[in-house]
């Protein structure tokens, strides 16, 4: 198994509900500054004629007869260099406001995780084994969780290199320092790729709260555990235990966060 852990509020509840977690866009989450690599422009002529004329190309424009003169008065004043910046940073925002992040951790028993994402510890911890996650499929039911790297400096990216969407999703497992409490794993999923899934019957585009949100669809055996938390009231555990009363979730285990002598907390099972 390889289980990871998602930390909810009591909403959370929802996911054992509907065996669905929710994909947030990665323009709506918290830091400003998530997958949005450093954008830098070295002083190289030539390879700036070469973006220029990949630019031309890739629109289907004749280049100018001037715009070699035009680069040269515009290289000089720098407007060039910020028009570039400019324009793959659209790009990127373009990107990550049609792209869908799922982000969980690698452990249930951190207290300041509990009291950020879990409620102030009101809240539950869902346990979903990754290596189980998509349903009735006759192909593998793994899910690839990549482990997320912090850094004091964000990741950057050259603008007169060709923009390969590849080498920029390198940098989307990429985070401050300041985040790697966390411990996260993560995948990113393009929109276009979910709307694949969701006629595979693995995905699912809902209204909620008034907005179109992305699911992802679990396979029941891929919810392991749930944790409650040290201040998660009685009725939320009781509605809790009689959802994993049901056949396809029997196999739930329980456990209760509990205090310990260090700031990790304990996990008891029931």
């Amino acid at each position: 198994m390889n289980v990871l852990y998602k930390y909810c509020d009591q909403k959370g509840i929802e996911i054992l509900k509907t065996r669905e977690l929710k994909l947030p866009y990665i323009s709506q989450v918290n830091d400003p500054l998530e997958c949005l690599p450093v954008l830098y422009c070295p002083e190289d002529k030539p390879a700036m004629k070469e973006q220029w004329l990949r630019t031309f190309n890739r629109n289907h424009i004749s280049p100018p007869v001037n715009w070699e003169q035009k680069l040269n008065e515009q290289f000089e004043k720098g407007e060039i260099q910020q028009k570039l910046k400019e324009g793959l940073r659209e790009v990127q925002r373009d990107y990550n406001r049609k792209s869908c992040l799922l982000s969980v951790s690698k452990t249930a028993q951190n207290a300041v995780m509990w009291a950020h994402y879990a409620e102030k510890h009101k809240g539950v911890v869902i346990g979903i084994d990754f290596n189980n996650v998509y349903p009735d499929t006759n192909g593998p039911s793994n899910l690839v969780m990549h482990s997320v790297s912090y850094s004091k400096d964000r990741p950057k990216m050259n603008i007169l290199h060709e923009f390969k969407f590849e080498e920029y999703r390198k940098t989307l497992s990429i985070k401050s320092i300041d985040w790697d409490y966390e411990e996260e794993f993560r995948n990113i999923y393009y929109v276009n790729s979910l709307e694949i899934m969701q006629q595979q019957g693995l995905a699912h585009l809902k209204d909620l709260e008034g907005k179109n949100t992305w699911f992802l669809r679990l396979n029941p055996v891929s919810i392991r555990e749930v944790i409650f938390g040290l201040y998660t009231d009685e009725s939320l555990k009781s509605d809790i235990r009689k959802l994993i009363e049901r056949q396809e979730l029997q196999h739930v285990k329980l456990y209760q966060a509990e205090e310990s002598e260090t700031y990790t907390l304990n996990l008891k099972g029931f």
